[in-house]
């Protein structure tokens, strides 16, 4: 597996008269030719331009938004399913409760407050046994939902946190979306995978695992089945992967895995708010055909978002990643690989 770079040289005059030069890396991500661009010159006016977190205005949110807030009230006040999907009208693994949307955007459209007792607004507090119980009922509502429907069989579960990461309720969930439809990013992916295996005789995924453990570089650690890299060709901000080599659906995944990615994802989210960027946004790309593990790999991929302020800024949200595809990074993902290896 060859992961290739080449690089560039931006030349100007600065503003004080001066000659200058940024160096500029363009990789390519070996599977969906994806490219990320990377000027650590760029750092500095991600710094000027986004600013910091505001820690006392989002205290100030956490307390407020308690007393109005839908999800801790859920169990008494929330939507329920129909009884024939779900008898007892909601789910509950632990503190974890699972309902449908109040505000579908497929045929079934559920939303997994990972703790209704547990109303925070910092990544750290959240924690790996409310992720957990998170992530076993997302994986229980993707299998009710292929047994009411057999047709509903494509999902996607994912978890925005705060505003700039683009969430309207404040208490941490997921939401977990089941349709008819393929998701057209997951179908790429496994197109992808399979078009490598019938390549080159083996799954991309696992080869991807020993190229990064042998290079050391991006590689992070493991949690039971689960391995942790960061993106070598990142779509998004300080992105991280989770790959559970040899599993290619939710529908498959047992509880080393669920734990597994319970572990590493509090790792990772508490790492994005040590830095400032409290915002966040992951989601789990899962194959709607079980059995497929041995050329496609469950995994979450999770990234940092703008931090929150008054008036907060998308970086994100400019017109090269949004309709060119590519994005354009402050940081190597070798930099911050080395900060969370530590976490392992």
């Amino acid at each position: 597996m060859e992961l290739l770079s080449t690089t560039e040289t931006a030349t100007l005059i600065d503003p004080a008269g001066k000659p200058a030069e940024q160096l500029i890396e363009h990789r390519t991500d070996p599977l969906t030719r994806q490219v990320a661009s990377i000027n650590l010159a760029l750092g500095e006016k991600a710094r000027v331009f986004l600013g910091v977190a505001d820690l006392p205005l989002l205290e100030e949110l956490q307390e407020k938004s308690r007393a109005t807030c839908p999800f801790c009230s859920a169990a008494e006040k929330g939507t329920r399913f129909e009884p024939s999907f779900a008898p007892e009208g909601q789910l509950r693994f632990g503190g974890a409760l699972a309902m449908p949307n109040l505000f579908s955007k497929c045929a079934r459209d559920s939303v997994v407050i990972l703790d209704v007792g547990n109303h925070v607004l910092f990544p750290s507090r959240i924690g790996a046994p409310a992720l957990a119980n998170g992530i076993r009922a997302a994986v229980e509502l993707v299998r009710r939902s292929r047994a009411a429907d057999p047709g509903a069989v494509h999902h996607l579960a994912g978890m925005n946190f705060l505003p700039p990461g683009g969430s309207s309720v404040p208490h941490p969930h997921f939401q977990v979306h089941v349709r008819g439809l393929p998701y057209s990013g997951v179908a790429r992916l496994l197109d992808a995978s399979a078009a490598w295996k019938a390549r080159t005789g083996r799954d991309y995924w696992t080869e991807l695992v020993e190229t990064e453990r042998a290079a050391g570089l991006r590689w992070l650690g493991s949690d039971g089945p689960v391995e942790w890299l960061a993106a070598f060709a990142p779509a998004h901000q300080r992105e991280v992967w989770g790959l559970v080599p040899g599993v290619g659906s939710l529908v498959e995944l047992d509880d080393a895995g669920v734990e597994g990615l319970a572990a590493g994802l509090a790792r990772v989210l508490s790492y994005y708010e040590e830095v400032g960027a409290h915002p966040f946004t992951l989601a789990f790309l899962s194959s709607p055909a079980p059995g497929r593990g041995g050329e496609y790999a469950l995994q979450v991929r999770a990234c940092s978002r703008p931090p929150l302020k008054p008036l907060y800024v998308n970086y994100e949200t400019w017109f090269g990643p949004m309709f060119g595809g590519d994005e354009v990074h402050t940081e190597a993902p070798e930099a911050y690989a080395a900060r969370l290896r530590a976490r392992w």
